[in-house]
């Protein structure tokens, strides 16, 4: 982890970490070049051994780094520098919608729609870039206090080149489109499905697919139909609930084909709620390869769940066909099905190969025909051989045209940039950086527009962002091998604090500086605090902070000090990352023997929330035949009411009437029907304790 304070890459300045995961912390940082405020996420150094992960991590910034759209969270710089891989972007305020949906339960109509309208638009503009983001989940989009949306966590989307992609590379099994679950052909489409799937849980407060283990799961969405959203709550639109049903279609051709349509309909769901205008194909079967569903597939989606499917950037197509091959030979049809198609790309790439040849060899001979052309008179000399008239191009004309070169003054103090821009015929503008003015002194340029290099009309003018100097900032000095009272000294002489750990030690005598945190040569604010642990010979061992690490890295931080790890348990929290640690048997900074056992409690995330749900028909109908009138169905629990349904304008033929409900708690309950105002009739309902 970095600490506060901490310069990375000479230009990110750290203020705090704001979130942690399975793959790496994010911190919320000072962009001291352009003053701004982003966010960088920092691989969790246990994962640098492993190649997949640097790779997906550093894709996430090549798949997003050319999108910009006010609907997905730009990215700005990716580099690997102090030792550090990381990714700089742009600092989205707010919180996810997975834990906005948990906050407020589910949403309305409107505010699941509005939602859905710019997660839309975000994806529109990655498809249009051929980006399939490939994890559209709740849990990857931001939602501002002011009801801004943006697409973030872009780790294992992809360049739509018409590759397949294995199970392993998928997000949630929730929101998991039938061709991933089936390792199948993925594009623009299968993010629709995810966004139905998240639309049906803004709508509803619920996923549609829900089972024992994620291989089920993933079975239910190759499979089953889903429960429509109206069926739980007949206040949804029809209209949306049509669209959440096309999006979600297990057929590729029979859902929105680009985000683009599915936004024209959103924007009509409240001026046509009836939903006619949304086509729906009767009897929708799923036309992607591997119908079966035998015992072979299930096995092959539980070893693509593990994440033994292949590499999850480099699977191809063929790779794909191969593995969904029965051993058993119970899919030798779609074996040869695979060949003849083969075949055909074959033959098509041969005549492609034999038309690029035949243009090849039609440039070839062009160019040497221009060549040979240019032997004799020159084009500019008529047949007598007197020269003819050339068009002339003066410095003055070019300069005219093409605007003065902008030059380069990042660095330079106020005085000499604004000499050197108005020798070049532009004016000077001044902007100060936050917590500067123009009567401070010794401030230099951190940022210009135009930039150095570009071109600017005569007179426009060119705007200098002023603040403090690099000089604010020192390098550390290698502290490690000194004494205690020596490296403070060498500390405060250079502008910087200490901080001072102790730690016993077998090999470094005791007073003598052992460790250093961030190490010698890194650059930091003056001021800055760097934390020295100087050894106590063989003395007892101070217990280290294990908050917010991982078991693995927590592991090492205890044997690096001479401590073992003991039992390990876990607990709800939403403080740290999932299998980060939350708390430990010894607190920080208490001295114990050598060897003691220090055990660790781990984040399983934030707490389940439940909901209590109960079903009911009434058989008993209260109008005769062409009347009509109102109906108020209340709960009646441990002597609180609550309606649950209410309706107008009801007839015979609206009986018997079902209804899904929620109470306040789980047990027995008393459902009493009110008729025009008056008691009709009251039946006994049982409701269940279900987690969201």
């Amino acid at each position: 982890m970095l600490q506060e304070g901490y310069l990375l890459g000479e230009r990110y300045e750290i203020l705090e970490r704001i979130g942690s995961g399975g793959m790496a912390y994010v911190y919320k940082a000072r962009d001291i070049k352009l003053n701004r405020y982003v966010a960088i996420k920092v691989l969790r150094k246990e994962n640098y051994d492993d190649e997949k992960f640097v790779r997906k991590f550093m894709a996430e910034a090549e798949a997003t780094a050319r999108l910009t759209h006010p609907n997905i969270v730009s990215i700005y710089d990716s580099a690997y520098t102090d030792g550090v891989h990381y990714i700089v972007m742009e600092l989205a305020e707010g919180m996810t919608l997975k834990k906005y949906i948990r906050r407020y339960g589910r949403l309305s109509a409107r505010e699941t729609v509005d939602i859905a309208i710019q997660i839309a638009r975000g994806l529109e503009a990655a498809h249009e870039h051929r980006i399939v983001h490939r994890d559209i989940k709740p849990q990857n989009i931001m939602v501002s206090d002011s009801g801004k949306v943006k697409i973030t966590d872009f780790g294992i989307a992809k360049a739509a080149t018409g590759d397949t992609i294995s199970s392993a590379t998928m997000g949630s099994v929730h929101y998991l489109s039938p061709e991933q679950a089936k390792g199948g052909y993925v594009d623009n489409r299968t993010d629709i499905y995810s966004l139905g799937i998240t639309m049906y849980e803004m709508a509803t407060g619920r996923v549609p697919y829900d089972g024992e283990n994620s291989v089920a799961i993933a079975l239910m969405h190759i499979k089953n139909e889903m429960i429509p959203p109206r069926d739980y709550y007949p206040d949804i639109p029809e209209s949306l609930q049509r669209i959440i049903l096309k999006c979600t279609s297990k057929m590729l051709i029979s859902r929105y084909q680009n985000a683009s349509e599915l936004i024209r309909d959103l924007e009509n769901v409240f001026t046509s709620p009836d939903g006619n205008y949304v086509f729906l194909e009767d009897g929708q079967e799923d036309e992607s390869p591997t119908i079966k569903r035998d015992q072979a597939e299930i096995e092959r989606i539980k070893r693509s769940l593990a994440g033994d499917a292949g590499d999850e950037l480099d699977g191809g197509r063929d790779h794909q066909l191969n593995n969904s091959s029965n051993p058993n030979g119970e899919d030798e049809e779609d074996r040869e099905d695979d060949d003849r198609s083969r075949a055909k790309m074959q033959g098509v790439i041969r005549i492609v190969a034999i038309l690029a040849g035949a243009l090849l060899a039609g440039l070839v001979i062009y160019v040497i025909g221009s060549g040979l052309s240019g032997i004799g008179p020159s084009r500019n000399e008529d047949k007598t051989g007197t020269e003819a008239p050339v068009e002339v191009t003066t410095e003055a004309s070019t300069e005219a045209s093409q605007g003065i070169e902008v030059p380069d003054v990042l660095g330079l103090t106020r005085k000499k940039a604004s000499r050197r821009i108005e020798e070049a015929g532009l004016a000077v503008r001044c902007l100060y950086a936050k917590g500067c003015s123009e009567k401070d002194k010794g401030l230099v340029v951190l940022a210009q527009s135009p930039e150095g290099g570009d071109r600017a009309d005569k007179d426009s003018s060119v705007t200098l962002t002023l603040g403090v100097s690099e000089n604010d900032y020192v390098n550390i000095p290698d502290l490690v091998g000194m004494k205690e009272e020596d490296a403070q000294k060498t500390l405060e002489k250079a502008g910087l604090k200490a901080n001072i750990a102790y730690a016993t030690s077998d090999t470094v005598e005791a007073g003598y500086v052992m460790d250093q945190n961030p190490g010698g040569g890194a650059k930091v604010a003056r001021g800055f605090a760097v934390t020295i642990t100087v050894s106590k010979g063989l003395e007892d061992v101070r217990v280290p902070s294990l908050y917010g690490m991982s078991q693995s890295a927590a592991r090492r931080q205890l044997e690096s000090v001479g401590l073992e790890l003991g039992d390990v348990s876990s607990d709800y929290s939403g403080e740290v990352g999932i299998n980060d640690v939350i708390s430990q048997s010894i607190d920080p900074g208490t001295y114990v023997e050598k060897g003691t056992r220090v055990s660790i409690v781990i984040s399983i995330g934030e707490p389940t929330t439940i909901r209590y749900e109960g079903k009911i028909t009434i058989k008993d109908n209260p109008f005769a035949e062409d009347e009509t009138g109102s109906v108020e169905l209340i709960l009646s629990q441990s002597g609180e009411e609550q309606v649950i349904y209410e309706e107008k304008t009801l007839s015979e033929s609206d009986f018997p009437l079902s209804l899904t409900f929620e109470g306040k708690e789980s047990g027995s309950g008393i459902v009493i029907m009110m008729v025009n105002g008056e008691k009709y009739g009251e039946y006994e309902v049982n409701l269940e304790a279900i987690a969201r």
